[in-house]
């Protein structure tokens, strides 16, 4: 049809997570959260939507994708870790991480009491990678130096490939500053791509005359649009966790088994994962393997067979704009001037008239013996 369109978490982290999951739900098309699994599966927990290769239960997910719903909440198979949302395009989701820290010993401060180093194994298969666009590592605490260790070497378990951290320091509470984090109280550090999990650890330094205001030393990743240290933050509770999200591709459960789009592409049907008409398989971005899409002018999940269909770009004239005479096509659209109209760009121009006003009139009041 023709359509015509005119000019004229816990506590602190919880409810950010839930507002920027929100938000990442609300980009996601109907189209796109309809298009799921429904033999069977179940389609969502806890309100998070559960889109294939995710998936709950024997034959509804794609190896590496399982996802548990205990007790009304979704968790990444095999671990505690909460999930709060899951996206196909991007591939992305949404997780809780928990903490590190170690606190001091209130008669010795010169020597830790307890201590966690909030390491998470998410990777059985392989299929994730903390995401270096979005997380960033902050270290919390006064007289405090905070690493994180990621992708274990084959050389020895307690190994790994990856290390970053940074120092604060700070000589009362009063100079660390809310809203600042500068190495007073708090740092914060960029990661590197392909890191696989955490593992934070910290140096041991005196803590006398801190214990008040930095009884313990904090380490975590978190969104680097979720988190503004407080000084508060350094007294926080050691069971809180942080929103982090990963990047998650298919790959295999190594990087020498993981493909690319050229390889995977010359898979056996049932290994290759972009299974829909009208999708394209891209390369991944962090990490090896590759993730699917719908091409262009197509909308859903390019995971499942016939999972792409095509989008009515007249139904929408705020993304897809037109001035004149909107039609739907197959992975396209077309706009046009009317009869007896022109523009030089009709989705962007309006259209006006091709004879001139002087003609027009004449055209009005010419006699109709004449005609």
């Amino acid at each position: 049809g023709c359509y015509f369109h005119f000019a004229a978490m816990p506590t602190a982290f919880l409810l950010p997570a839930v507002l920027l999951a929100a938000a990442a739900a609300a980009a996601t098309t109907e189209a796109t959260k309809n298009l799921v699994v429904t033999r069977g599966c179940v389609t969502s927990c806890g309100g998070v939507d559960i889109p294939y290769p995710f998936g709950i239960g024997s034959g509804c997910f794609r190896k590496g994708f399982e996802i548990e719903c205990i007790n009304n909440s979704p968790v990444l198979a095999g671990t505690s870790i909460h999930v709060v949302h899951l996206s196909g395009d991007p591939a992305e989701s949404l997780v809780m991480l928990p903490v590190g820290w170690q606190c001091y010993n209130t008669s010795s401060p010169d020597k830790v009491e307890a201590s966690s180093h909030g390491e998470t194994e998410m990777n059985k298969h392989g299929v994730y990678r903390l995401s270096n666009t979005h997380n960033m590592l902050v270290i919390l605490g006064c007289n405090t130096m905070g690493n994180i260790g990621s992708v274990r070497t084959t050389r020895d378990v307690d190994e790994y490939s990856y290390y970053m951290g940074c120092m604060t320091f700070c000589n009362y509470s009063a100079t660390a500053q809310d809203g600042l984090c500068a190495s007073v109280g708090c740092c914060h550090v960029d990661i590197p791509p392909g890191l696989t999990h955490n593992y934070f650890y910290f140096r041991v330094y005196d803590h006398t005359g801190m214990m008040d205001f930095s009884p313990c030393d904090y380490a975590f990743l978190v969104d680097r649009t979720n988190y503004t240290f407080r000084r508060s933050d350094l007294l926080r509770d050691t069971n809180r966790t942080s929103p982090v999200w990963l990047d998650w591709a298919i790959r295999g459960d190594d990087d020498s088994t993981s493909l690319s789009c050229a390889e995977a592409a010359k898979a056996t049907t049932t290994e290759y994962a972009c299974v829909s008409n009208h999708s394209d398989c891209v390369n991944a971005t962090n990490g090896p393997g590759y993730n699917c899409r719908c091409s262009k002018g197509y909308q859903g999940n390019a995971y499942l067979v016939n999972g792409c269909s095509n989008i009515d770009e007249c139904a929408d004239p705020a993304k897809y704009p037109c001035k004149g005479v909107c039609r739907d096509t197959e992975g396209s659209y077309q706009c046009t001037c009317g009869p007896g109209y022109g523009s030089d760009d009709p989705k962007t121009q309006r259209c006006t008239p091709k004879f001139p006003l002087a003609a027009q009139i004449c055209i009005e009041i010419v006699p109709v013996g004449l005609i």
